[in-house]
Order: structure tokens, then sequence, then C-alpha cells
């Protein structure tokens, strides 16, 4: 498990320094009306949020693994209300700069949600 927990890591490192290069490609190309000022920290909280709950999932399927759908249903509805939470509250207390901020917040969850369902089929595989 803990092979398994490090080679996640390690592609989750790579996939997010490929996010990283779009995240710089955006800013380049990208008129200003399409930026934030937080897009890095966007950046890095996918990241740390994608590791978390991929750790908590596979602790989770290796204790019982029929509890595993129901956590992972669970989690992820959970994550997508936040997510759309952060959205709203960031677009209502920054109306200018609110599309920048929820374009890059929606490419980036489906980015790392789409990564996060391929490693956990990949893990299951085993």
């Amino acid at each position: 498990m803990t092979s398994s927990i490090n080679s996640f890591y390690l592609k989750l490192f790579i996939f997010s320094i490929f996010t990283l290069g779009l995240f710089f490609i955006w800013n380049a190309y990208a008129s200003l009306r399409f930026q934030s000022d937080l897009m890095g920290v966007l950046w890095a909280f996918f990241v740390i949020s994608t590791a978390f709950i991929h750790y908590i999932l596979v602790k989770i399927s290796d204790k019982n693994p029929k509890n595993f759908v129901g956590y992972f249903m669970g989690i992820t509805a959970i994550k997508l209300f936040g997510y759309l939470i952060i959205i709203t509250i960031y677009a209502l207390i920054k109306k200018e700069a609110a599309l920048g901020f929820t374009l890059w917040f929606l490419l980036l969850y489906l980015l790392y949600s789409g990564f996060e369902v391929v490693m956990l089929m990949k893990h299951f595989k085993k």
C-alpha cells in the first residue's frame, strides 16, 4: 500500500507540473479578463486536496472495500458542493474578477477529478 501511495504522489507531482505549465500558458495568452490573482493558490489547493482525498479513499478501501463506493460518492458530493460554494462566494465578493477565477477553478476541478478517478481505477485493478 505504501508503494501504491508513493507511486500516486509521484504521478500527482508530474501531473501538477503539467497543470502548472497550463497556468503559465494561460497567463501568457489569456486576456486580463480571464485571469485571477488567485490562480496559483487555486493550483496549490487542488494539488493538496487531491492528495488528501486520494489518501483517505485508499485507507477506507484497505479497511473495508465494501464501503468504498459509498464513501467515494459522499466525498465527491461534498467536494462538488463545497467547490460550488467557494465559486459563489468569490463571485459575490469580487464580481470583476469572477470570470477568470471561475474558469480556472472549473478547469482545475475537471483535470484533477479526472486524474483522481483514473488513479483510483488503476489502484483497484491490482
